[in-house]
């Protein structure tokens, strides 16, 4: 999967001026951080708690917005949404979606990161 259809490459260059370094470094903190929130979302599902599942996907779906990612975005925006209507009957499956578009989250980012640095 081509980097394009995970990310939404015009728009971010341009929300960064073109800068190359700065989106580079972004990518790399992004990458660190990133399994952190997925991993409080795992557990706000396990432990049946709402608000603990509302404030990590929301948290998550910033995180991915900054680069544009909007299918990543809106399977955050999910599970945020059951957080907020306590509604947990279908957070498994909106969460093995998420797990899904982060993949290509990732390796878009990782491809485009080494785009940039060579």
């Amino acid at each position: 999967m081509g980097i394009d259809e995970v990310l939404n490459k015009k728009e971010l260059f341009e929300r960064l001026d073109d800068d190359q370094e700065l989106l580079v470094e972004l990518i790399e903190i992004f990458l660190s951080e990133y399994p952190e929130s997925i991993q409080s979302i795992a557990s706000a599902i396990q432990a049946q708690d709402p608000e603990a599942l509302r404030i990590a996907a929301h948290t998550l779906k910033g995180a991915v917005g900054n680069f544009c990612a909007y299918k990543a975005m809106e399977a955050a925006e999910q599970l945020e949404m059951s957080g907020r209507n306590k509604d947990l009957n279908s957070v498994e499956a909106e969460f093995v979606s998420l797990e899904a578009e982060m993949t290509k989250v990732n390796a878009a980012l990782q491809d485009l990161a080494e785009s940039c640095a060579s």
